[in-house]
């Protein structure tokens, strides 16, 4: 705890917070949801991290997410210390960051975030979803292994951000193949990214596209009764 009230005083926390710190009472926050999604955002400069217990914990809450048919195939498979730099060493991802985000690799953990097709081919397969015909998993118009994987992954940052740690979702590129294989991950499952974990360093700024892109506004992207506005 001395090692991380730096950086927790660092982010602004109000008055009776630290008061009630100083007491030992509680030192939770709670945030409505509307502001925790606004305040999120990727974290490129890390300088520690938290507990791999704690990081578990976090994971755990992360996997109730919508779920098609209840299917339950997104896994999260957690690295720490020697796992974490085998990642970057194999995966090739740990040259890309270096020669741009080299604070990336202060990160503490990398959660890597799979979609099973499996588990929805055999839930659709069961009595009361067979005559939907998913079974076949080429008959999906969409595979919800990764829809669902995707939430988790959101559920995931958004936990990181009240936690008041930091996270950065990307992409896992190339043929990854043989190092899946040697972590233990079935054919079946699809990783659809990868979340670097740690806190996140006082000296990290807002960087990447959403520095150089506007936010669109809204009335662009939410749509009433038709795509087209009628205005």
């Amino acid at each position: 705890m001395v090692g991380r009230w730096p950086k927790f005083c660092s982010n602004s926390v109000p008055g009776d917070l630290v008061r009630r710190m100083i007491q030992g009472e509680s030192a939770e926050v709670t945030f409505d949801l509307a502001s925790l999604i606004r305040r999120r955002r990727m974290t490129r400069t890390f300088q520690g991290g938290p507990r791999l217990d704690d990081v578990v914990r976090l994971a755990e809450t992360a996997v109730r997410a919508p779920s098609a048919g209840f299917s339950q195939g997104v896994h999260l498979l957690i690295l720490d210390e020697e796992g974490r730099l085998d990642f970057w060493n194999r995966t090739g991802a740990g040259s890309w960051f270096e020669g741009r985000s080299p604070g990336v690799l202060g990160a503490t953990h990398i959660v890597l975030v799979f979609g099973d097709s499996q588990a929805y081919g055999d839930r659709y397969g069961q009595e009361d979803k067979r005559d939907l015909g998913l079974a076949d998993l080429t008959q999906w118009q969409m595979p919800y292994w990764l829809v669902d994987a995707g939430m988790v992954a959101q559920n995931m940052l958004l936990l990181v951000e009240e936690k008041r740690w930091g996270g950065l979702f990307f992409g896992v590129h190339g043929d990854q193949t043989a190092y899946f294989q040697d972590l233990g991950v079935p054919e079946t499952a699809r990783c659809i990214g990868a979340i670097a974990l740690g806190f996140r360093s006082a000296e990290d700024a807002p960087s990447g596209s959403p520095t150089k892109r506007r936010r669109r506004p809204s009335e662009e992207l939410v749509h009433i009764g038709t795509w087209v506005s009628l205005g």
